[in-house]
């Protein structure tokens, strides 16, 4: 086996994101047959193709996603050894990315990083919104660095072994009903009189689980009408009166995009709230900057 530079692997890791060698030689700011020549050496040291050609563009191999996360590890570890090279400045600063449950993201994500940018600049945020086991794969192979998730105890969903979880807040389910329905009674509504409804069911894995599972927990089967991974989707077709649905998060102005009005109700429930964490990798000594992250989420999800 010859020997593997760094820059080779800094060229992988693009052509992996980005899908093209072109792509990656244009955001690296360097010549297309600089990345192939790279990438070629890379080949021949380790003895294996790592992409192949396709109509969607490159695609990794099983070599070339192994190899992809050994890069992922060293950039990592790089990482931190730049961070303990620099602990003696006061300045938190590098690249961070932060995951976050799509649905957390636009409601919860905003202030925080308006805080945690005016307090560390010199910090190279971003973010990516996903479902819950997307980003427990993100963290796990260290295309993230945190994530703020749910915490769903669910048979669907694998233990999250290798991470460590805060706890910021619990939010309770509530749900959403077209602004005409009428209802016989005032306050919580019950699961039992939402089951007789038309349901939306909010299905980003694994909220759907989540939802019926509430209904399971009671007896109950609710009347599934539409399904849908988007949350402002959930929201219109309520607003449309086309059935009830159930969320978590909640926005200041209970409107669609089409500026049509629902209304929201509590629910009447005895089980608690759905926790929201941040969670960690548990063999990974956090940087300062995630570290500081972690501060201002504990500060402001409250």
């Amino acid at each position: 086996m010859g020997d593997v530079s760094l820059r080779q692997l800094e060229y992988l890791r693009a052509i992996a994101r980005l899908g093209s060698v072109t792509a990656a030689a244009r955001e690296l700011f360097v010549s297309q047959s600089t990345v192939s020549t790279a990438l070629t050496d890379l080949e021949s040291a380790l003895g294996v193709t790592l992409f192949v050609r396709s109509p969607k563009g490159m695609l990794l191999t099983a070599s070339g996603q192994r190899a992809l996360a050994v890069a992922d590890n060293v950039r990592a570890n790089l990482e931190q050894l730049r961070e303990t090279a620099s602990r003696e400045r006061e300045e938190v600063e590098g690249d961070l990315t932060v995951g976050c449950y799509a649905t957390i993201a636009p409601i919860l994500l905003p202030k925080v990083i308006a805080e945690f940018s005016r307090r560390h600049p010199q910090v190279r945020l971003s973010f990516v919104e996903a479902a819950h086991g997307t980003l427990l794969d993100d963290l796990l192979n260290t295309r993230i660095d945190l994530a703020i998730t749910y915490h769903y105890e669910l048979d669907s969903v694998r233990a999250m072994s290798g991470v460590t979880a805060q706890t910021l807040r619990s939010d309770p389910p509530y749900a959403l009903v077209p602004a005409d329905r009428a209802w016989d009674t005032e306050g919580p509504l019950s699961l039992a009189a939402l089951a007789s409804e038309p349901l939306i069911l909010f299905d980003l894995p694994p909220a759907g689980d989540y939802f019926l599972g509430l209904f399971a927990k009671a007896g109950l089967v609710p009347n599934v009408r539409f399904r849908t991974a988007s949350f402002e989707m959930v929201r219109a077709l309520v607003a449309r009166g086309l059935g009830c649905a159930l969320l978590t998060q909640r926005t200041a102005l209970e409107r669609s995009y089409e500026d049509l009005p629902y209304v929201t109700r509590e629910l009447d429930l005895e089980s608690g709230g759905l926790g929201i964490e941040v969670i960690e990798p548990t063999d990974r000594r956090p940087v300062r900057r995630v570290q500081a992250f972690v501060d201002v989420c504990r500060e402001i999800i409250v």
